[in-house]
């Protein structure tokens, strides 16, 4: 008996050993997660998507504006690709604030876009009642009605958000005004002007959503970090744009619009050198801007291989971007320019193809 009992404590002390010694020898528990750097947190991404799409809008209000100053088939093409543009932010809104905002933005929204139009079309075929019915609409409607909007699903204050709207409406008629009157270089400063103005409506939106929506837009969209971000993608978003606006001029043999485009790149190259300090940055797109204009010029091949192999290379060395990310761009690039020169249908959907394609080039600079 008493064998048998000490057997069974044995046994009991064992047991309690092996446990012992299988807690101690178990794996040391995974490593926290590293937190999400502030340039790629859900804020920011807001932040980021938000800008590129307000901003984009005036570029195809620009575009459409001209296709119809130049009587260009191209009109009817970038009209239509701004009910996409429209269709993109309202899904952004309701993402943010619900799906009836989103519907609701889309309403108010499409109805500038069509105040727009009208009044581009009353100033081209001089029809005065039309542009200023336009511009009446464009203050007395939908800068009311977008400013009750924001403040009824954002709680940001009426005042502050009336006057960017006032100011964002004013900028657009006044580059239609421009590129009605040949006054291109009044148009580009005029444009890059309405350009930059729309992010101020976008990250007041963008800081909102993160103030009331932390739990599914977690992060600080005002970070320093998120700036860079942010004033890079538009910076790129505006060269891919204004490189077309070249082409196009170049292609149609509008010199003097072709003069003061190549003269705004020159600007936008020198805004990128204020995010990226690497000079080889902004001396790549100087000589890519160059082989796009001899591409336009001539359509040759070894003006495109310039493009896509000389230009390639150079920037994948100053850019965390793949070289096949960069290669998709210019490639997109030279099918805008082959569209203009064919007058394909598919010019707009292209072109905003090539510009989207910069977002992954300027996402890869930290």
């Amino acid at each position: 008996m008493l064998i048998a009992q000490n057997c069974g404590g044995l046994k009991q002390a064992l047991i309690v050993l092996a446990a012992l010694t299988a807690c101690t020898i178990q794996n040391p528990p995974p490593p926290s997660p590293s937190p999400t750097p502030p340039a790629q947190s859900q804020a920011a991404d807001v932040r980021t998507r938000l800008d590129l799409l307000l901003s984009e809008q005036v570029m195809i209000v620009a575009k459409e504006s001209a296709a119809a100053v130049n009587h260009s088939d191209e009109y009817a093409a970038y009209a239509s690709l701004l009910s996409l543009n429209a269709a993109d932010l309202s899904g952004l809104v309701a993402r943010a604030f619900g799906n009836t905002a989103g519907v609701q933005f889309m309403n108010v929204w499409s109805a500038q876009n069509g105040f727009l139009v009208d009044y581009a079309i009353g100033v081209v075929t001089h029809n005065d009642d039309k542009a200023k019915a336009a511009v009446t609409n464009l203050r007395s409607t939908f800068t009311p009605q977008l400013t009750q909007l924001i403040a009824a699903v954002s709680h940001l204050p009426s005042d502050p958000t009336s006057q960017l709207i006032v100011e964002q409406v004013s900028d657009d008629k006044a580059f239609i005004d421009d590129v009605f009157a040949g006054s291109f270089k009044a148009y580009y400063a005029d444009l890059h002007r309405a350009y930059s103005h729309t992010s101020r409506l976008g990250d007041l939106l963008a800081e909102q959503i993160a103030v009331d929506f932390p739990d599914r837009f977690p992060g600080n969209p005002t970070d320093a970090s998120v700036d860079a971000r942010v004033t890079l993608n538009l910076d790129l978003q505006e060269h891919s744009y204004l490189a077309t606006m070249a082409t196009d001029a170049t292609i149609g043999g509008r010199n003097s619009e072709k003069a003061e485009a190549f003269t705004a790149l020159m600007g936008n190259n020198d805004a990128m050198r204020s995010v990226v300090e690497d000079n080889r940055f902004s001396l790549a797109w100087s000589k890519e801007v160059g082989s796009l204009s001899a591409y336009a010029l001539n359509g040759d091949p070894a003006s495109a291989k310039g493009l896509t192999d000389t230009f390639v290379s150079e920037l994948a060395v100053v850019s965390k971007a793949s070289p096949s990310v960069i290669s998709h761009h210019e490639n997109a690039t030279i099918k805008v320019v082959d569209d203009q020169r064919a007058k394909a249908p598919t010019v707009a959907e292209d072109d905003r193809a090539a510009a989207t394609s910069m977002q992954p080039i300027a996402d890869s600079f930290d």
